[in-house]
């Protein structure tokens, strides 16, 4: 959930803001005349975003979903365990 915040309060209190969007990962939306303007988030927060409106990404997360349904998929602590095998052999 973001916080909405008058502009002239954001200018006067930016560091305070950049800190707890970035180490707090808090959203902040900016308003300028009581609307919505602009949106300062974490830079993780933006790549998720981006990476979630990637075309490719897209297709990757359909190809897996697929696949799950099709029973190819494994459990994660399986997974783990048939790398730690594989690389004990090597």
């Amino acid at each position: 959930m973001a916080t909405t915040i008058p502009a002239s309060i954001a200018r006067s209190q930016f560091g305070f803001l950049l800190e707890a969007a970035s180490k707090r990962r808090q959203r902040f939306v900016i308003s300028r005349g009581g609307r919505p303007a602009a949106v300062l988030l974490s830079i993780a927060d933006f790549d998720d975003i981006l990476e979630e409106l990637d075309i490719e990404f897209q297709k990757s997360l359909r190809a897996s979903a697929k696949e799950i349904r099709a029973g190819k998929g494994i459990p994660l602590q399986q997974y783990l365990k048939n790398r730690k095998t594989k690389r004990r052999a090597a």
